[in-house]
């Protein structure tokens, strides 16, 4: 059991922790919860950061409500819920780390109909985006650990012959000699080549430009590529892909969705391959899903493709069968 103590945003507490499967008792401003400690991560991570400053957070058991001085010293026991996530990620570390599964999007060259690489996706039992949200400790751990995970079932399932997406948040690219340093390390330790990776850049919130920038320019003399995602999702997007001009402009899946029935969209792609092309930056398309989408992209010349219609995500990828599936979507012999 856990008590939690509250200021408040009650009523969102509760919800938050009714939605997980919870089923608090209150008690004036405390709520004592009945439940597992992953459980209760599970509804907090839910929670805007506002409210989780607020929060102050205690084991406890039903006995202490009864205790008016027992419930005066959990209180002083308590830890605020950034504290609390942070304590319960180091304390199940091996755990958290263990129960992550690596899986692999294939991403297809256009013309040979080859796989061109893999994009590395984290699933572990709380969502990856959940973990970013609660502190920049916590995500700076699972960003780390993710990439590592991945870097080493890579390294054990692929010949190194197709390129390996790294997901990246910028807000950890501070210090360039640092991290690409850090980087470099971890792939020689793992015997990879870091021509074969490629950083995919997909957040813009919290972005160091300049530092990024300078992490671009370091990248370049290592061999390390860097992507861009969600490229024509908004201002944000087209703006850095401007300034970092990095080797792949990943358009935004949204911008893909059925861009065959939509005017508008479908000149903004064609503007946007066009302008990378000049500038010799590669083009891939992700959320490809339907047939008319693909022949729409093929025809403006975009360069990788990514989506449902070629693979699914999958912790083993079926080279053979993807492969022979592009070169049937794509008319190659």
């Amino acid at each position: 059991m856990y008590l939690i103590y509250t200021e408040e945003h009650g009523d969102l507490i509760l919800r938050s922790l009714k939605d997980a499967g919870l089923s608090p008792k209150t008690i004036g401003k405390l709520l004592l919860v009945d439940g597992s400690k992953s459980q209760l991560l599970e509804a907090i991570s839910q929670l805007p950061q506002e409210v989780l400053k607020r929060l102050k957070i205690s084991p406890a058991s039903e006995e202490d409500f009864k205790k008016p001085h027992r419930l005066l010293e959990i209180g002083f026991k308590s830890v605020d819920a950034e504290t609390f996530v942070e304590n319960s990620m180091f304390e199940n570390l091996m755990k958290v780390v263990g129960n992550v599964e690596t899986y692999f999007h294939a991403i297809v060259n256009a013309k040979t109909g080859k796989i061109f690489g893999f994009e590395a996706l984290c699933r572990a039992q709380v969502p990856v985006y959940k973990l970013f949200k609660i502190s920049d400790r916590v995500a700076m751990i699972t960003d780390y650990f993710c990439r590592e995970k991945a870097l080493l079932e890579y390294g054990s399932r692929f010949s190194q012959v197709h390129h390996l997406f790294l997901n990246m948040h910028p807000k950890f690219f501070n210090d360039p000699l640092e991290h690409v340093g850090e980087l470099e390390a971890s792939f020689q330790l793992k015997g990879i080549a870091p021509h074969m990776v490629v950083l995919e850049i997909n957040e813009y919130e919290g972005m160091n430009l300049n530092a990024l920038k300078m992490i671009r320019e370091f990248l370049k003399n290592t061999g390390i590529k860097m992507a861009l995602d969600d490229v024509g999702a908004g201002y944000a997007g087209l703006y850095q892909l401007v300034e970092i001009s990095p080797d792949i402009a990943k358009f935004d899946m949204e911008l893909i969705r059925n861009v065959h029935e939509n005017t508008m969209k479908g000149i903004i792609l064609k503007k946007l391959v066009e302008a990378c092309k000049d500038s010799g930056i590669i083009t891939l398309a992700e959320g490809v899903e339907k047939r008319e989408e693909l022949d729409f992209l093929l025809n403006i010349g975009v360069e990788l493709f990514q989506g449902f219609i070629f693979a699914k995500p999958d912790p083993y990828p079926n080279i053979k069968e993807i492969e022979k599936r592009a070169y049937n979507l794509l008319g190659i012999k």
